[in-house]
């Protein structure tokens, strides 16, 4: 046994400083994209950009039906790509420059071809790339080591970068917007190239520092990935599946609060808090936790961590939303609240998911990295969907006006919408993750289990 727990512990890989640094680099660089348009999108489209909130919420559906079919395949596809330089890395590398491209390919405004068509185009194309880089760079953290402690702080630390990331976006964006154009429009589009630029790097950087590790299982080795193997990971994997919610309650909570933020501000403060300002209460309340993260993981567990920042974002959504109006100091502090909650959610999770790795494993004997990290992609993509479509929604039943005084049945849905519905949004995350029953005993157990596997398989090839 002695000899099996030793083995076990192979690839409990301790990450040095460099690789650590490198993995949250790219943390930083991608958030300045995603926060951008996590932020600014919905407002840039209907405010600046010209089209209205109907053809708005199209698009969002149309590209999300796209999702549920390009998502699971991208996943599918790295599994079955196999590279000297790695399973993982050669992607995003190859990827990065198309993707920084339409990122900034999304803030022009065109001036002589239908917005709607270009619209459709620059959003789906930068959908379809975000898949191909994302899925690959996350999965790498369940390659580097299969240390579930050396995992939390690698993706806290990582989540703590984005975070930082989402500061110097919120920072940015404003002020590079107005001193760089001429106009809102080329204005957008020039601060989005400046942070293009910075995540092109950054995904390069990590490329060349970060190192694969882990190995495929036997039977991966042995027979090529199928596309049928799709459907048995997804329906065997239970905390998988359960986590997925968890992304999609965590990612649509954030984007939607990111979203609607910039109305909130707009029109029911009147612009007495700058955008920068509230932009920074929605991300740099939730980058302090996530310093903290593998050290409270380590004491209560990973979901009772999961569950707590839960909780705490809920009741800052919940004080958010019975703050009387006017009372601009108990608005940004029901904001934090929920930020840090949130930054506490994320942290954990996205250190759990590399766990769900080796139970796919464990059930089904093929180790599908890529696969399992698509999930997450693909509930992020869901996530903006949401977020994206709700408002649209709603302002169509309250009459809402661009650049305009807006009613008071609209300035409540704002509210609401900035409080009430991501509390709803919430709750429902903690009734489902209560029943998430991969524990860290279990992890450890399944791992001592793999191991055995391996070792009778390498026996039984030396005989």
């Amino acid at each position: 046994m002695s000899t099996v727990r030793d083995e076990s512990r192979r690839y409990y890989i301790k990450i040095g400083s460099g690789e650590k640094l490198a993995y949250g680099f790219w943390g930083f660089g991608s958030d300045l994209v995603f926060q951008t348009i996590t932020i600014y999108l919905t407002f840039f489209y209907t405010d600046i950009f010209g089209i209205s909130a109907v053809q708005v919420t199209a698009l969002f559906l149309a590209a999300r039906i796209w999702d549920a079919i390009n998502d699971p395949l991208m996943g599918a596809l790295v599994e079955k790509c196999h590279f000297k330089k790695g399973k993982y890395i050669p992607w995003f590398v190859g990827l990065c420059i198309p993707y920084g491209i339409s990122t900034i390919l999304v803030f022009t405004t065109p001036e002589s071809i239908s917005k709607v068509a270009y619209a459709w185009f620059t959003y789906i194309l930068f959908g379809m790339l975000f898949t191909g880089i994302i899925i690959p760079v996350t999965s790498l953290s369940s390659s580097m080591t299969q240390d579930p402690i050396e995992r939390a702080k690698l993706n806290s630390f990582r989540m703590f970068c984005s975070g930082l990331g989402g500061v110097a976006c919120a920072v940015l964006v404003p002020i590079l917007s107005e001193r760089l154009g001429t106009t809102p429009q080329n204005g957008y589009q020039r601060a989005m190239i400046v942070m293009a630029v910075v995540m092109v790097i950054s995904f390069l950087v990590t490329g060349k520092v970060c190192k694969e590790r882990v190995p495929e299982s036997q039977l991966d080795r042995q027979e090529p990935f199928k596309w049928r193997d799709i459907g048995t990971q997804l329906t065997k994997n239970k905390p998988l599946l359960i986590l997925f919610v968890m992304y999609l309650v965590a990612y649509t909570y954030n984007i939607l609060v990111s979203s609607v933020g910039t109305y909130f501000v707009t029109y029911n403060l009147g612009g007495r808090i700058s955008m920068a300002t509230w932009s920074m209460l929605q991300t740099l309340p939730s980058i302090i936790p996530m310093l903290f993260v593998p050290a409270i993981a380590k004491r209560i567990g990973k979901k009772k961590t999961v569950i707590t920042g839960c909780l705490i974002s809920t009741a800052g959504m919940l004080l958010f939303f019975f703050v009387p109006e006017g009372a601009n100091a108990g608005f940004c502090f029901g904001k934090v609240l929920g930020a840090f909650g949130y930054g506490m959610t994320l942290a954990t999770i996205w250190s759990t998911l590399p766990d769900c790795v080796e139970y796919g494993e464990y059930v089904t004997g093929r180790r599908c990295g890529g696969l399992v990290f698509s999930l997450a992609s693909f509930s992020i993509k869901i996530s903006l969907t949401i977020a994206g479509i709700l408002p649209t929604i709603v302002f169509s039943f309250v009459h809402y006006v661009p650049n305009g005084v807006q009613n008071a049945a609209c300035l409540t849905a704002i509210k609401a919408m900035n409080s009430i519905i991501p509390a709803v949004i919430l709750i429902i995350g903690i009734i489902v993750y209560r029943s998430y029953s991969l524990t860290e005993d279990k992890y450890d157990f399944i791992v001592e289990e793999l191991t055995k596997r391996r070792l009778s398989l390498q026996g039984e090839a030396e005989n």
